[in-house]
């Protein structure tokens, strides 16, 4: 079975409201292996009132493989598993499918980011080996944000499809996605999961982020340096960080630990942090300060939905979805260096992602 609503039974969260949310990067996989990353990618909902919901999505076969008994219409799984589960969401909206194979799809001319919620539908690496996976995943999350879509990038050939991408980038030129979800089905050779926020750029006039970091990539999509300012945030700042986290990225690489440097250094990332009155932590969603700071990224990176941080001995994805704070809170005091209490703070936060040359001229 595709779809069913009690794969949500256990996954009731909180509404989350965005006020430059304007769609979804969703997992179109059966909502038995999916239906928590599909809530928890759900509970952010956009204030803005639209009347559409465009699916883009690439069948991987040429004909329909799901049955609706209810109104006896046949589907592509990859556009019905998102339809049936926004359509929980959002039962009044009008549903539109934009099929890549297909030569007879709606005009987009039509669709616009004030009257329309923009969705990809998407799964990551298939039956590939769970360290193999975290690696090429981590590497095409950055490469999509980025809208780094180069077929010479390995990574690239995980996405499931990257040409879906490529139509949404071609529509929404401006668009930014910002990672939240990540998961994997059951198996020593699963299927990757991860899901994406489509959003405009933030209105920092609007509201002034608490602090900020920003994030040098290689060509090759491997982080390089990140720095910040945990205290404060300005225009001057945030351009005097972003040049010495270039500088740094192109001359010492931190994070790579010296190594690569013939390698150009092309993106970056600023991450503008936000104090959040939410006193429960959201992986995907949520920095962390506790004397050391982690970003919502390295949550998704580096840990299970259950809290445990990767160890190269993994070899499965956990089932439980419960974040516990243990293994965190001792990473943090061992980059920090010391042993604290419990106490933290948490961001959310929003994001920009440029090419290099963008902030050079």
């Amino acid at each position: 079975m595709w779809f069913s609503e009690k794969d949500f039974t256990n996954f009731h969260f909180e509404p989350i409201y965005l006020n430059n949310l304007h769609g979804y990067v969703l997992p179109h996989a059966g909502t038995a292996h999916t239906g928590h990353i599909l809530a928890h990618s759900l509970r952010f909902q956009p204030t803005k009132k639209f009347t559409y919901i465009l699916i883009i999505y690439l069948p991987a076969g040429r004909k329909h493989d799901v049955h609706d008994n209810n109104n006896n219409i046949h589907y592509f799984h990859e556009y019905y598993v998102p339809y049936k589960t926004l359509q929980m969401y959002f039962p009044t909206k009008k549903y539109i499918g934009y099929n890549m194979r297909s030569k007879s799809n709606p005009d987009l001319s039509t669709f616009s980011l004030k009257n329309t919620l923009f969705v990809v539908s998407a799964d990551f690496s298939h039956f590939l080996d769970l360290q193999t996976a975290i690696q090429l995943e981590n590497c095409a999350a950055h490469a999509l944000m980025h809208k780094n879509l180069n077929s010479k990038l390995d990574c690239i050939k995980v996405i499931d499809h990257v040409n879906s991408f490529s139509k949404l980038y071609e529509l929404l030129p401006e668009i930014i996605l910002q990672w939240v979800g990540r998961t994997r089905s059951s198996g020593l050779k699963g299927v990757g999961y991860l899901s994406f926020l489509l959003r405009t750029k933030p209105n920092l006039k609007l509201v002034k982020p608490d602090a900020f970091f920003v994030t040098a990539y290689d060509e090759q999509m491997k982080q390089r340096e990140c720095l910040g300012n945990v205290k404060t945030w300005n225009k001057t700042l945030e351009k005097e960080m972003i040049q010495k986290v270039i500088n740094n990225a192109k001359t010492t690489s931190r994070l790579t630990g010296g190594t690569g440097l013939h390698i150009p250094v092309k993106y970056y990332s600023v991450t503008y942090l936000y104090k959040d009155k939410i006193h429960s932590f959201i992986r995907g969603w949520h920095g962390i300060q506790k004397n050391a700071l982690y970003l919502p990224d390295v949550f998704l990176e580096n840990t299970f939905n259950n809290g445990k941080w990767f160890q190269s001995s993994n070899v499965e994805w956990p089932r439980n979805n419960h974040f516990n704070m243990s293994n965190t809170n001792k990473k943090l005091n061992s980059k920090a260096g010391y042993v604290s209490n419990n106490n933290y703070t948490l961001y959310s936060s929003e994001v920009i992602h440029k090419k290099i040359d963008a902030f050079i001229n």
